[in-house]
């Protein structure tokens, strides 16, 4: 029999490796994958059976499926309590038990590896040592769900700047986490037609960005609507991409491009911009810059300037190109 000493944030637990069957082992319904479409169900009805079907319903358990399938079997150890409950590892065990009925006579499916956590244990071990697997760890959940498990710690009894320090990140990260992980679950999540569908929780980066950038919080502070309002144009599709979130602040500015976009989207309200403000155009914006720029030459800037024949052929060669799209201009507005 294999064991092994583990260090949890300095307790001390022995771990034993044992072959387990699959259908043996008790699914954890609050793990952070299902737990709020779970805690949708009432109590007597968050079963083994329950948490199988949702798991089941999820993408990347048929992809894990496939893919023990090909390895002959699970070759991470999951972790389990001392009453099999999983503390870690419920995709495998449900994506095994569906490889072991599909090749029921095939023993490569018939049992897995798993590390036993003893018995007296603590709960508040157990979860330091998920948070080590999923939250410290460059491999672990997805980042709603390591959100999800940053907000257990903190109603753990947990403060921000513990947190911070014992997975490496700053406080004002944690709190953004907690903050974009509160407005899915409340706002967001109520509003979708199928809270459960695992594809919302992709969508988790648009809320950490909404927090993250400045100007949406000051926004958000003048317009006390704004992030109810920001959950209904992410779930309608007025927003679709985390970067399009680092663009709306722009948009917000304007009353008639944030009308835009609650009509038809934020494209469309980028359009305005760029047709109304020609700053707000890629291209132009460059070019104001490059202009801001050069009006602040010094004169040591233009002696340099002088004395470098490359310096001074990017100049003429930014003078030709500009003089020839003037020409062009001029021609198209004759023509037209």
């Amino acid at each position: 029999m294999v064991t092994y000493a583990r260090n949890i944030q300095g307790s001390r637990i022995q771990l034993t490796l044992e072959e387990l069957d699959p259908d043996s082992i008790i699914l954890d319904h609050t793990n952070p994958r299902v737990g709020f479409s779970m805690r949708q169900l009432p109590a007597e009805e968050r079963s083994d059976e329950a948490c199988t079907v949702l798991l089941t319903s999820q993408e990347e358990t048929d992809a894990l499926k496939r893919s023990i399938i090909r390895s002959g079997g699970v070759q991470e150890p999951i972790y389990v309590r001392f009453d099999r409950r999983v503390a870690e590892g419920n995709r495998r065990v449900v994506a095994l038990r569906a490889a072991k009925e599909e090749y029921p006579e095939d023993a490569r499916f018939a049992t897995l590896p798993a590390w036993i956590i003893p018995d007296e244990t603590p709960e508040a071990v157990v979860r330091d040592l998920l948070n080590e697997i999923h939250v410290g760890a460059v491999r672990g959940w997805a980042p709603y769900e390591k959100a999800l498990q940053l907000r257990a710690l903190v109603a753990g009894g947990l403060l921000e700047d513990e947190i911070a320090e014992r997975y490496r990140m700053t406080t004002r990260e944690v709190q953004q986490q907690l903050r974009a992980v509160s407005l899915m679950d409340d706002l967001y999540f109520p509003i979708t037609a199928d809270p459960g569908d695992p594809h919302h929780r992709t969508k988790f980066s648009y809320f950490l960005e909404f927090w993250k950038n400045s100007r949406l919080r000051k926004h958000a502070e003048a317009r006390p609507d704004l992030p109810k309002q920001f959950a209904v144009w992410v779930r309608d599709g007025k927003i679709d991409t985390g970067a399009g979130v680092r663009r709306l602040a722009k948009v917000l500015d304007s009353e008639e491009a944030t009308e835009i976009l609650e009509t038809i989207g934020l494209n469309d309200a980028e359009d305005f911009l760029a047709r109304s403000d020609p700053t707000a155009h890629e291209i132009y914006a460059l070019l104001e810059r490059a202009r801001a720029r050069v009006a602040e030459m010094t004169v040591s800037d233009l002696i340099e300037l002088g004395q470098s024949p490359g310096r001074l052929e990017v100049v003429r060669s930014l003078h030709d190109e500009l003089a020839g799209i003037m020409e062009a201009s001029a021609r198209v507005r004759k023509v037209s």
